[in-house]
């Protein structure tokens, strides 16, 4: 056996006899796998044990996810960010290419890997509610009117259960991602989700430099274009967001000698665990 590390999602037998649980896994595991993109996770294997346990292997990644980071360690410099998000455009543009809407795009759905010797590798991780555009499969999965989507993170055409869900609402999560990494809450907050949904759809969100004044006018100009409430209004694709980055002034740049040091610092508890057990399995 390679003794290979990877990560198994499953689902319990006692939720293997709803068709629509199976049918959204399946779509996850296919959706998943249809993309080759390096900053994408990787599928090795998909199955059903004699159980009845449906499961999926994938690709072990030691490192955080984007909320961990934050929650963890503080808002993120302005050089992380269009660091870790130029990476992302570049999965979220293949995905886009071969007609997959996210939907779910959040800061735990971004994971922040450590990858072949590189650091803050970004990985595009759960299509558990991606939406092929024109995959006729998918009729009764995502009813017309329904609400997809995590509340705190969630596009206006979402919020209001519209059936004109595209590409451009990925955009929007995207926004709302940097401005959690930026300044450390998202783009609303209430104690109701209800309310949360509300002012996706209708308010403006506060002003990037008020909550972080070392936001560069530049970076925070792209995320509120983001943020736009009518898709026709926003960025139109993943790559046009790339080229902006590439635009955004840096204090400092996040290379990756720089990301290394952070690593040094900071670490990872799975990647020590695998150097451990490396370590013990060369003096066996």
């Amino acid at each position: 056996m390679m003794k290979r590390p990877c990560a198994i999602k499953i689902i319990r037998p006692e939720k293997a006899g709803n068709p629509q649980v199976i049918a959204r896994f399946e779509r996850k595991v296919r959706a998943t796998a249809k993309l080759s993109h390096w900053h994408a996770i990787d599928i090795y294997d998909f199955g059903r044990t004699e159980d009845a346990t449906f499961y999926y292997v994938m690709e072990f990644l030691p490192g955080h996810n984007l909320g961990e980071l934050v929650d963890g360690h503080g808002i993120l410099p302005t050089a992380r960010i269009v660091h870790l998000m130029t990476q992302f455009c570049n999965a979220l543009a293949e995905a886009h290419e071969h007609g997959l809407v996210h939907r779910d795009i959040k800061p735990a759905n971004i994971f922040c890997a450590d990858r072949g010797g590189l650091f803050d590798v970004a990985k595009l991780l759960d299509f558990g509610l991606a939406k092929p555009t024109t995959d006729v499969d998918d009729v009764g999965l995502t009813q017309e009117g329904s609400i997809t989507g995590s509340p705190l993170f969630m596009s206006p055409e979402q919020a209001t259960g519209s059936d004109q869900v595209d590409a451009r609402s990925d955009i929007y999560l995207l926004g709302a991602v940097m401005y959690f990494m930026a300044t450390g809450k998202p783009p609303f907050v209430y104690e109701q989700p209800i309310k949360v949904m509300v002012a996706h759809a209708s308010e403006a969100p506060r002003l990037l430099r008020e909550l972080n004044p070392e936001i560069s006018a530049e970076l925070e100009e792209i995320i509120l274009r983001y943020l736009e409430k009518e898709s026709d209004d926003r960025f139109q694709d993943a790559q046009s967001l790339q080229d902006m980055l590439a635009g955004v002034p840096c204090q400092d740049a996040w290379s990756n000698h720089v990301a290394a040091q952070w690593w040094r610092d900071y670490g990872c508890p799975e990647r020590k665990e695998m150097e451990k057990e490396a370590l013990e399995m060369a003096a066996v």
